[in-house]
């Protein structure tokens, strides 16, 4: 069965045989690698039977695809990585361009090798594919063709060939660098194909965003462009986003690759931290965002420092710190986290700034250093830069009184202190600054600030930078904290981050081997 369609100038035909072809192929040899489906053969999604059937089904009068680019942009977990990892073994195993050269890019080797990885698993699974097919790291080769995966180091991707083109989370790549190298060297492919699988981003200054808009148009209609397969999933920016109804209409994998009873634990998460809003909607609305956004609840904030600090109750007790140390003249954070017997915890904060900047940042960063300093919230240390000694001092001081277990610390302009501190019996620990990294204490203070077992006293100091910590998110939805503007401080936040963040490793895997420091 065949049928005709005319778009601008050229004539399209449907070969119902061709998309027969690449269904057989991805159901008979493909299978599913991850979740409770692993090792059952791959079957497509309505959603993906139609995108497969349109790709493959339309040709030009010439017998080429119609389609060359691929728009599939989609909320996480919908399937999109896996149908392109079996699409990419079609291309290397069977369709006809001579010499295949087929290349998964993405902003970094880890984010390839989830495609790549898949479609090795599929090798393995299959002893049709695995008799037929050289599996190495990078690389798996059919006869004379190839699949390969490379990441954003474009400078090295001059000179390739290649004929399909699988570009995974196109928002993650920093610049389109990687992108225009790569996609003019299709130039001499007699029928190229470039796939980009995407979900919602967060920058509109992006080449994703620019792909987006461009799809958007062909998708309404505004634009006609033949070449262009469009394939979007998301709700709309004011939609309700708690409303399961909306959560059907965006991800086309909801109650197959994703379950409804998750969604619903993620939105109630959701409901519960503020700060995790926007990566719901990004994550499974497939709804763009900016990159950043002011984290805490400030009234949950509040609420938490209604009493004042029993201080002499801590005396004794465990402790961890957090040391946050500023270039020479600026704000520098330490505090103490105390774990509570009812799973809370206590914060004591101490904020450090060079006495004769204080005017200077009252005015500049529109903040109330000289009241704070007044009333003993900010410790001014003699002159214009931060006096290293004067910490070391009250971290000793404070030691007399508490039993600190750890100090954790950010490395930047740390070895100098810390030195010192280990020399006086202190373990010191390292935090590095990163999603990965602080994305449990994050979740965990959110977690604590809504159920009210966060006591911190009302620290004004401490109010103030966790008014300005704002959230950056990475690709799989781990967060970390970000200023939301460039004059905001949020130096005790990081601080107190750290601190929990040693508290709940080392509950749960005991104390942590310590690196030396080279002096």
């Amino acid at each position: 069965m065949a049928a005709a369609e005319q778009s601008s100038n050229e004539t399209f035909s449907y070969s119902e045989t061709l998309a027969r072809q690449v269904l057989f192929f991805v159901e008979e040899y493909c299978s599913h690698v991850k979740g409770p489906l692993t090792g059952h053969p791959l079957r497509l999604a309505p959603w993906q039977r139609k995108l497969v059937c349109n790709l493959f089904g339309w040709q030009r009068t010439d017998a080429r695809r119609r389609y060359r680019y691929v728009w599939l942009e989609a909320p996480r977990k919908s399937g999109k990585t896996t149908l392109a990892a079996a699409l990419g073994l079609y291309m290397l195993v069977v369709d006809p361009e001579p010499g295949a050269e087929i290349v998964i890019a993405a902003a970094d080797i880890k984010q390839a090798m989830i495609c790549f990885s898949i479609a090795t698993e599929m090798i393995a699974r299959d002893p049709d594919l695995s008799s037929l097919c050289r599996v190495h790291k990078h690389v798996i080769s059919y006869k004379d063709a190839h699949l390969r995966i490379v990441s954003s180091r474009a400078e090295q991707k001059h000179g390739e060939n290649i004929s399909c083109l699988i570009f995974d989370e196109l928002h993650l790549q920093p610049s389109r660098v990687l992108h225009d190298a790569l996609i003019t060297s299709m130039a001499a492919r007699n029928d190229p194909l470039v796939l980009y699988l995407t979900t919602a981003g967060w920058d509109p200054t992006s080449l994703a965003w620019e792909f987006h808009s461009y799809a958007r148009k062909i998708q309404d209609g505004l634009i006609d462009d033949p070449s262009w397969l469009v394939a979007m999933f998301g709700a709309e920016p004011d939609a309700d986003w708690t409303d399961p109804r909306v959560w059907a209409d965006a991800h086309p994998g909801l109650g197959v690759s994703v379950a409804e009873d998750f969604l619903r634990q993620e939105c109630a998460r959701a409901l519960q931290t503020p700060g995790f809003i926007r990566s719901f909607r990004r994550l499974y609305l497939n709804i763009w965002s900016e990159k950043s956004s002011i984290w805490l609840d400030v009234r949950q904030w509040d609420a938490c420092g209604d009493a004042p600090l029993a201080l002499e109750a801590l005396a004794g007790r465990e402790c961890y710190a957090g040391l946050d140390l500023s270039s020479t003249a600026d704000l520098t954070a330490l505090v103490l986290m105390f774990p509570d017997p009812d799973g809370g915890c206590t914060v004591l904060p101490f904020a450090f700034c060079p006495e004769t900047t204080l005017v200077e940042r009252t005015r500049k960063e529109n903040a109330a250093y000289l009241e704070w300093h007044e009333k003993g919230y900010v410790i001014a240390t003699p002159g214009n830069v931060v006096d290293y000694n004067a910490i070391l001092a009250k971290i000793r001081e404070l030691a007399e009184t508490y039993h600190l277990v750890e100090i954790a610390y950010d490395r930047w302009n740390a070895s100098m202190l810390v030195n010192e501190l280990t020399a006086d019996g202190f373990t010191c620990v390292p935090v590095p600054q990163t999603p990965t990294v602080m994305n449990a204490p994050m979740r965990e203070l959110e977690r604590l600030a809504a159920e009210g077992t966060l006591r911190h006293g009302g620290h004004p100091v401490l109010r103030w930078c966790a008014g300005n910590t704002a959230v950056e998110m990475s690709a799989n939805g781990d967060i970390k904290p970000a200023r939301g503007k460039s004059v905001d401080k949020i130096d005790l936040m990081v601080a107190l981050l750290m601190a929990l963040s040693r508290h709940l490793l080392r509950t749960t895997w005991g104390p942590t081997p310590l690196v030396p420091l080279s002096r």
